[in-house]
């Protein structure tokens, strides 16, 4: 009897093993936006005076999907997104930048006032 057991117990075990998996948290960009203009109704994306100028992925490397110019308290930061978390801590190291979820903050080392707004209230810390 026991033996008949064992297989059916691996099963449901695999089975639950695969429904606890954890999924990447992610913010997309509108999410992100809300959690920065809570904190701080001013907050504005910079567009480009022309298609030539800006940031872009190639700036940043491998998962990049898109570069952001974000002002903040009258200061500007860059906010790039990236397609796994782990691709933007990579990108943080690198840069020395601050990194949540899939997203990572370059600019803002050096400058408290923006040092202390990504840290409070976009959760995000140094690799």
């Amino acid at each position: 009897m026991k033996n008949n057991l064992f297989p059916l117990i691996v099963v449901l075990l695999s089975i639950l093993g695969a429904s606890c998996e954890t999924k990447e948290l992610k913010y997309n960009k509108e999410e992100l936006y809300i959690k920065a203009w809570k904190a701080d109704p001013n907050v504005s994306f910079v567009l480009p005076k022309s298609i030539t100028e800006g940031v872009t992925c190639d700036d940043y490397g491998d998962g990049c999907l898109s570069a952001h110019i974000v002002k903040v308290k009258n200061l500007e930061l860059i906010a790039v997104e990236f397609m796994t978390e782990a691709n933007a801590i990579y990108a943080s190291k690198k840069f020395r930048g601050y990194y949540t979820r899939n997203w990572m903050f370059d600019d803002v080392t050096g400058e408290p006032s923006l040092e202390k707004f990504v840290s409070e209230h976009l959760e995000a810390k140094r690799p």
